[in-house]
C-alpha cells in the first residue's frame, strides 16, 4: 500500500500525544527546582529570623547590664565626691568637731546634751 501523501505534510504534521510529555517532563524539572528555591528561601529566613532574635536578646541584656553599671558608676561617685569632701576640709577644726559629735558621739563637757523622743 503506498502513501499518497505529500511528503512535507508527514514533517508538519505532529501527533499531539508525542509533544505533550516533554513539556510535562520540563515542568516538572521546573517545578522540582522552583520547590526547592522556596524550602531554600524558607530555611535562609528561619536562620536570618533565629539569629536576629539571638542578637535582640543579647543586645537587651547588655543594655541592662549598662545599666546597672551607670548606676553603680553613679554610687561610686557620690562615694568618691563624699571621701573627697573629707579630705578636703579634714584641716578644718569645725569639721573634725562635728565628725566627733555625729559619728563617734563626743561632747564638751560644758555642752548641755537634749534627746527627743
Amino acid at each position: 500500500m503506498a502513501d499518497n501523501r505529500d511528503p512535507q505534510l508527514n514533517h508538519q504534521l505532529v501527533s499531539p500525544a508525542s509533544e505533550q510529555p516533554a513539556p510535562q517532563v520540563d515542568q516538572d524539572e521546573k517545578l522540582g527546582l522552583s520547590m526547592l528555591a522556596k524550602v531554600a528561601l524558607a530555611v535562609v529566613v528561619l536562620v536570618s529570623l533565629i539569629i536576629s532574635i539571638s542578637c535582640l536578646m543579647q543586645f537587651n541584656r547588655l543594655e541592662e547590664q549598662r545599666k546597672e553599671l551607670e548606676a553603680e558608676l553613679s554610687e561610686y561617685n557620690e562615694a568618691i565626691r563624699e571621701l573627697q569632701e573629707i579630705i578636703n576640709s579634714s584641716d578644718d577644726n569645725e569639721f573634725i568637731i562635728q565628725q566627733a559629735k555625729d559619728k563617734l558621739g563626743y561632747y564638751f563637757p560644758d555642752e548641755n546634751i537634749y534627746y527627743q523622743d
